[in-house]
């Protein structure tokens, strides 16, 4: 066991509660503050998290003993990242954008570049010393609970997964898809299809992001034209002779009230001049299914009409 690692050990083992999250959801400054945190903040406080409480902490990066302790994980590092090893770079150095530097460009996405990074090292100290990569695993999650915003993404035996990853495979979506595929629900169609292309766009250009809202939004609104036969009306005049169509109760009728003030937010933004809310990839799937979900009741509903009519 390492000196270095035996001591962050030690201590773990002495106050169980070392490695809690300090930055518990209720206690957050920007919520209390009404602080807006985009995705791109949050990921780059995540990169600045990682070489504080990883490197420089747990893998002890500012220890005179570092480079001999954890060579030959900063070498197995190194050929995990494709990079030439050298003693003069550490765990920090290895993750930066070097685009600049070697005209190589790793998209200028240090997030991703750090989160394979982690998965390297945990690989290599699984090889080697059990103790600390079980404190990795620690560390990891405690620093994505800290996170501001969902990160869309979990820990997992020694491996990153993107949440949402599956949202096409689903039977609510291709259910969906395979109904509105008819050519007179077009109107309605084509968003949902744009909502789920920007959703899944959304991994590499997380901006993106807050137009699935706009877009399922727009497929709903047109599919309660369709429904009512009021096509001159926006959604928000639709909906309550929408829910009646769909002989839905009171109940879908607050629920549809708060999708439409929800999605409003997105929408009437630009025209405010103000910016879009903050939004996770978890939340902005969640009003796929939501806007599937309302599309399946007029589906089944459909369904159960014509079988009443034969």
């Amino acid at each position: 066991m390492h000196v270095g690692d035996a001591v962050v050990t030690k201590r773990a083992k002495k106050n169980p509660r070392k490695e809690n999250s300090i930055l518990e959801p209720q206690t957050h400054f920007h919520e209390r503050f009404e602080i807006e945190i985009g995705i791109d903040e949050a990921k780059r406080r995540f990169v600045n998290r990682v070489r504080n409480k990883i490197f420089g902490q747990l893998l002890g990066e500012d220890k005179s003993s570092y480079y001999i302790i954890h060579r030959e994980t900063l070498r197995d590092l190194a050929h995990g990242l494709g990079e030439e090893y050298t003693t003069i770079k550490s765990f920090s150095q290895y993750i930066r954008d070097d685009s600049q530097i070697h005209g190589i460009n790793y998209g200028g996405d240090v997030f991703h570049k750090c989160l394979h990074a982690l998965e390297v090292i945990y690989k290599s100290l699984s090889l080697q010393d059990d103790s600390t990569k079980n404190m990795l695993s620690v560390y990891i999650n405690t620093i994505l609970k800290d996170s501001e915003i969902d990160l869309g993404i979990t820990w997992k035996d020694g491996a990153f997964i993107r949440s949402g990853a599956k949202i096409l495979d689903e039977k609510l979506v291709n259910e969906s898809l395979r109904w509105l595929s008819d050519p007179k629900y077009k109107n309605v169609y084509d968003p949902f299809v744009k909502g789920l292309s920007h959703f899944l766009e959304s991994e590499k250009r997380p901006e993106v992001l807050s137009d699935v809202i706009t877009d399922m939004y727009e497929s709903l609104e047109a599919l309660a034209k369709i429904v009512t036969g009021r096509h001159g009306k926006d959604l928000s005049a639709n909906a309550e002779t929408f829910i009646q169509k769909v002989k839905a109760s009171e109940h879908y009728k607050r629920m549809l009230k708060e999708y439409i003030a929800y999605a409003n937010e997105f929408r009437h933004a630009a025209g405010e001049q103000r910016i879009r809310p903050s939004l996770s990839t978890p939340e902005a799937e969640f009003f796929i299914y939501l806007t599937g979900l309302f599309i399946r009741l007029v589906i089944e509903t459909a369904k159960m009409s014509a079988n009443n009519a034969a």
